[in-house]
């Protein structure tokens, strides 16, 4: 595919046209915004709000990717593997071995948009940062970081990121 859309629900996903994309990664609760493709949740279920949780556990698409064995009664459950450690150097894009992780669920869903999906584009909508209530001033610094070490690893693949809004990504 050559263009896919990666959801947050921060404000920017109002940016985003569901016409322009061939498919879509949402992340969590996503569903209570809009109906995505695919799902990533890399967080454990305690880790949800009731009505958050509630929403993640009625949504039903295509393929629900996470490392959490506690999401795996799903029918949709596709599991992943998550590296040891955090990319602060490049990023591996092998088609081996598990994921790069960072401190959100969409540093996940790009590199699946790659590696599972061949995307050539990859753009985020909704992936701001800004006020998250469990991201603080340097866990964002470091987020930007890793993606941008997954920026670079994208571009010598011929793929990229596109980001969308004004979050803390807007610059990488």
């Amino acid at each position: 595919m050559d263009k896919i859309a990666i959801l947050g629900t921060g404000p920017s996903i109002g940016e985003f046209e569901p016409k322009d994309f061939e498919w879509s990664i949402g992340v969590n609760d996503i569903w209570r915004v809009y109906h995505s493709n695919d799902i990533v949740c890399l967080d454990n279920p305690s880790a949800f709000t009731p009505d958050r949780l509630r929403v993640i556990q009625t949504s039903k698409p295509n393929k629900f990717f996470s490392q959490m064995v506690d999401w795996d009664t799903r029918p949709d459950f596709c599991k992943i593997e998550l590296r040891k450690g955090y990319p602060d150097r490049i990023c591996s894009l092998d088609l081996f071995g598990g994921y790069e992780k960072s401190f959100c669920s969409p540093f996940v869903a790009c590199q699946i948009a790659f590696r599972y999906y061949a995307a050539q584009e990859i753009h985020l909508f909704g992936v701001d940062m800004l006020n998250h209530p469990h991201l603080n001033g340097d866990t964002c610094l470091t987020i930007k970081k890793h993606f941008n070490n997954l920026q670079a690893a994208l571009i010598q693949k011929h793929s990229r990121i596109i980001v969308h809004g004004n979050g803390i990504l807007k610059d990488i």
